[in-house]
């Protein structure tokens, strides 16, 4: 008896469409306690996506939306209107035939244009640091 194993594989555009369902909610329920479940399968989903494609262009996207919500929990302090741009950009990019780098930038634009940090893990530089390090020098 020979048992064949079927493998499919998983598109960042299947994997973000999910996206969008917990995205919608988090809409809906902005600002209630019920958003936390929410919150939390999304944040899943974007790390399910960064393990299994993690050279997608997608995956690039969602990734920079990632660390705009989840970094000190920020996703409790957007809105309904910024989680409706979110929405509105990921089915753009999911109805995309392909992207190429030139869209992952546009779209990480349009995220912080919507008011998303996507790097919120900046290092403040202490100027006096730098007139230190002269003085040790001399």
């Amino acid at each position: 008896m020979n048992i064949e194993q079927t493998v499919l594989e998983v598109s960042g555009v299947e994997i973000t469409k999910t996206l969008l369902v917990d995205l919608q909610k988090l809409q809906q329920y902005t600002g209630e306690p019920i958003a936390a479940v929410y919150a939390d399968n999304l944040l899943r989903t974007m790390r399910k996506l960064r393990d299994k494609l993690p050279f997608d262009p997608y995956t690039e996207v969602v990734m920079a939306l990632h660390d705009a919500l989840f970094f000190e929990n920020r996703w409790i302090d957007y809105n309904a209107n910024q989680y409706k741009g979110v929405c509105e950009l990921l089915t753009y990019l999911v109805n995309q035939e392909t992207i190429n780098n030139s869209s992952v930038e546009s779209a990480i634009l349009t995220l912080e244009n919507l008011g998303f940090d996507t790097l919120p893990f900046g290092v403040k530089i202490d100027d006096d640091l730098e007139t230190d390090l002269v003085r040790i020098g001399n």
